[in-house]
This record gives C-alpha cells, sequence and structure tokens, in this order.
C-alpha cells in the first residue's frame, strides 16, 4: 500500500470522518461506473457501491487492506454485484415466468373453462406455499407491498421477506411449470 493510501486508511481506521467523506467523494462515481458493469442498472450500481462504502466506515478497525484502498473498493463492488446477481437474478426469472402466466391468462380466451382452471391450479400452487413464503408473497404480489413495507408489517428483517419471496417463486416456478407450458403452448 502506497503511503498516501496507507495515511488515508489510518485516518479512516481511527473514525476521522472527514477524512471519509473526502474518499467517498474522490471514489463513489468510479466505484458506481464499475459496479455498474456487473448489475446494469444504475440504481443498483449505487446501492451496491452506498453498502461498499458503509461496510468500510463501519468495519473499519476490523479491515485489513494488503493493495491499496481503492483496489479493496474494487473487489468489494465486484463481489458485491457478483452477489447480487446470483440471489437476484433466480428472482427475477421467476418473477417473469409468473408475469407471463398471468399475461397468458388476461389475454383473451375463447375458452372461459380453460382460464378458470388455470386460475385455478395458480390459486392452488400459492396455497401451498408454506406459510411465511405464502404471507409474503400474497402481501407482495395481492397488496402490493414493498419488502420493507412487509418486513415493518411482520415484524421481520428486509432480508427475510428477501428469502421467503425467493423460496415462493422458486417453488412456484417448479409447481406452474406444466400450466405455463400448457398456456405458451396455445
Amino acid at each position: 500500500m502506497s503511503d498516501g493510501d496507507l495515511e488515508v486508511f489510518l485516518k479512516i481506521q481511527n473514525g476521522d470522518l472527514r477524512t471519509f467523506e473526502f474518499f467517498f467523494k474522490e471514489n463513489y462515481k468510479e466505484i458506481v461506473r464499475y459496479a455498474h458493469r456487473f448489475v446494469r442498472d444504475q440504481l443498483i450500481a449505487e446501492e451496491i457501491t452506498q453498502e461498499v462504502f458503509m461496510y468500510l466506515w463501519e468495519k473499519r478497525g476490523q479491515i485489513t487492506i494488503q493493495s491499496s484502498l481503492s483496489s479493496y473498493l474494487f473487489s468489494a463492488a465486484k463481489n458485491r454485484s457478483i452477489n447480487y446477481l446470483k440471489l437476484e437474478l433466480p428472482k427475477m426469472q421467476a418473477q417473469t415466468d409468473i408475469s407471463d402466466l398471468e399475461i397468458g391468462l388476461t389475454q383473451e380466451s375463447n375458452d372461459p373453462w380453460r382460464t378458470e382452471q388455470v386460475e385455478r391450479f395458480v390459486k392452488k400452487a400459492i396455497d401451498e406455499l408454506p406459510k411465511k413464503c405464502k404471507e409474503i408473497f400474497v402481501l407482495s404480489r395481492n397488496a402490493g407491498l414493498t419488502y420493507d413495507e412487509i418486513a415493518e408489517e411482520l415484524d421481520i428483517s428486509k432480508k427475510t421477506v428477501e428469502n421467503q419471496m425467493g423460496i415462493a417463486l422458486k417453488k412456484l416456478r417448479v409447481s406452474l411449470k406444466p400450466v405455463m407450458d400448457y398456456v405458451n403452448r396455445e
């Protein structure tokens, strides 16, 4: 680590908020651009960058940096971006699958019986979700609550809501696959 990097890092480790703020302002945009290359979403890239800086500040006394402070930030942004993609892509795919099914249901159909059967199958799949998954899924999809609102409503963490939605969407994708194949075949 260069002497300048070491000096900045030592000041941050000792709780020098001015140094941290200056370092943040100097590096924020570049880290956002870097994270954006992975996640391809500006808001998500900004969130990831903010998380990286918050982690640096909150864990400043426990972090050991081998090369440079900038390298640490880029590495942390890359790791958080990859973790985001690993977690979110399957959820996004499941939501797309369910949205495709809903679109298929809302399109004009000459067969009201078919639409009714598919809707019944979807309701049954939702009813078969584990209790907490079902409750969170219904609050999200039917009540339109955000993950933060659901977490507050149920007095649980946002992370628990995210995990339960992931489980719900994965289970629904599996149980609704035959129906989706049927709808897409028509």
